[in-house]
């Protein structure tokens, strides 16, 4: 039990306390080394963010495809209702006449047509047929018994004459093993049942209530520059255009498509590229220059108390400024990816195109790298060598070389790994909030700080308390003495 100073007449917790401060000088260096740290490894969390966004999203999801750096667009004059085109890489210029003569029909089961009434809530066991059909015969009227059964591709479905059409559909549409579509319509009265996939071996039978046709499956007819080309499905892709079938083309009418080296697809990606490459590098480099004030450390929780909110938040930022400037994670991974773009090229004849041949270049040495770009340059370059500008960025097509976007990609793989290695992040997740590997470099350290501090707390419990327990006996002590000084004076006063 503490005693309070009324022997004495002293402010035994004022005296304890000041002794205490200069005591507890350690546990705060540690305490304040420990949040620096804390504050060190956030930073680390939003650099690893901005990466593995760059990284992942915009160069793994985005740049690196090969439909992103199309030098070609293709364009359809004449009927442009049968088709749509898309080109791709391997666009050769030729140009297409495309007649669709007939789409493509996948196999499918088709229903009898049920009587007038019927819908998709109507049970199985009480359908019954149309007297006349849609090929204008009459159906059988034999009602099948029992279960009713559909087999798809070897798999067996069974149903009872209580279920609905809709259970049908719904258990067929259900099961992706089936890789089917299944629809009741309801101005034929048909249930119909395709595969969704063309050149397959679905097979389809059935016993559903009266039997279900079998419709083969029948291969696109087109004519192109006056050759007729069958296939399965209704997209194919001829001289690198992909061609989408719409309808059946119109009596006397054709699809022109006509391709060029335009790269819009190309230019739209690499402004795009410029733009988050430049947002990147801006948000790194201000890590690495951020000014540092060592004279402000964090504020210890007594500081605090003699602190209004303003001074408090403006003291924390600059404590928090500059935490990782000169970082030679950081550092590095910038002139990584700064010597890739330098030393990038591919070769034409004798010589080598790099990008500021093609209208990319760094602005002043302040500028830590930024890229601008000459769009005029960039797109009389793809005009006339459209090829080799996307070797440039994407590798060549036999992958003997590779392109800007691919070794930016192994590059930031490599910066993310020494900040995982150091702070704990993941190097494949921009989430700041995910939890971090303690057993990372800054996770150790963290840990032995928090050992320390929990060791010293303990130690500064322990020596309050000897403040105390001495200032107790003194207070004792005294009361003793007073009380006994009392007594004597009672005795010599009588």
């Amino acid at each position: 039990m503490r005693v309070s100073g009324l022997a004495t007449g002293m402010d035994i917790d004022s005296i304890v306390k000041q002794y205490m401060l200069t005591q507890r000088a350690p546990l705060d260096k540690l305490s304040q080394n420990k949040q620096i740290l804390e504050w060190r490894r956030d930073n680390y969390k939003q650099v690893n963010s901005s990466l593995v966004d760059f990284r992942q999203n915009k160069l793994g999801n985005e740049y690196r495809k090969a439909a992103s750096m199309s030098m070609y667009s293709s364009e359809v004059t004449g009927d442009k209702e049968a088709i749509s085109v898309r080109a791709t890489s391997t666009s050769n210029l030729t140009q297409m006449n495309v007649k669709v003569n007939r789409l493509a029909s996948p196999a499918m089961l088709k229903s009898a047509s049920f009587a007038e009434g019927t819908t998709i809530s109507s049970t199985l066991g009480g359908l019954s047929v149309s007297a006349t059909q849609e090929d204008g015969t009459t159906a059988d009227q034999t009602t099948a018994t029992g279960n009713y059964t559909l087999n798809i591709s070897g798999k067996s479905y069974t149903f009872s004459g209580s279920d609905t059409i809709k259970n049908v559909l719904d258990k067929l549409n259900g099961d992706k093993e089936a890789n089917v579509t299944a629809t009741f319509d309801e101005v034929s009265r048909q249930i119909v049942i395709k595969s969704k996939t063309f050149g397959s071996d679905v097979t389809m039978s059935g016993s559903l209530n009266y039997g279900l046709k079998s419709v083969a499956e029948e291969e696109a007819d087109v004519t192109i520059n006056g050759t007729k080309v069958k296939f399965f499905g209704n997209m194919t892709v001829i001289n690198g255009v992909e061609i989408t079938l719409l309808q059946k083309s119109a009596e006397n009418a054709t699809s022109n498509i006509t391709t060029k080296a335009d790269g819009k697809k190309a230019i739209e990606t690499i402004k795009s590229f410029i733009e988050e490459y430049n947002s990147l590098i801006k948000s790194l480099n201000s890590k690495i220059s951020e000014k540092r004030y060592s004279d402000y450390t964090p504020l210890t929780s007594e500081q605090k108390k003699e602190m209004n909110e303003d001074d408090i938040k403006l003291w924390t930022e600059k404590a928090q400024s500059g935490l990782l400037r000169g970082d030679t994670i950081i550092s590095e991974g910038l002139m990584d990816m700064r010597n890739i773009l330098i030393s990038s090229s591919v070769k034409l004849d004798n010589r080598s195109i790099s990008l500021p041949d093609i209208g990319i270049t760094t602005g002043t040495y302040t500028e830590n790298g930024k890229l601008y770009l000459d769009e005029e340059k960039l797109q009389k370059a793809i005009s006339e060598n459209p090829d080799k500008i996307r070797e440039l960025f994407m590798g060549s097509a036999d992958g003997s070389t590779t392109g800007i976007f691919d070794k930016l990609y192994d590059s930031t793989l490599i910066t993310l790994g020494k900040i995982s290695d150091k702070s704990g992040t993941s190097k494949y997740s921009s989430d700041i909030t995910q939890a971090l590997n303690e057993e990372s470099t800054m996770g150790k350290e963290l840990r032995t700080l928090n050992t320390r501090i929990s060791e010293l707390t303990k130690k500064m419990v322990t020596l309050e308390t000897n403040y105390y327990n001495k200032f107790t006996a003194m207070e004792t002590a005294i009361n003793k003495l007073n009380s006994q000084s009392a007594s004597i004076t009672n005795l010599l006063s009588q």
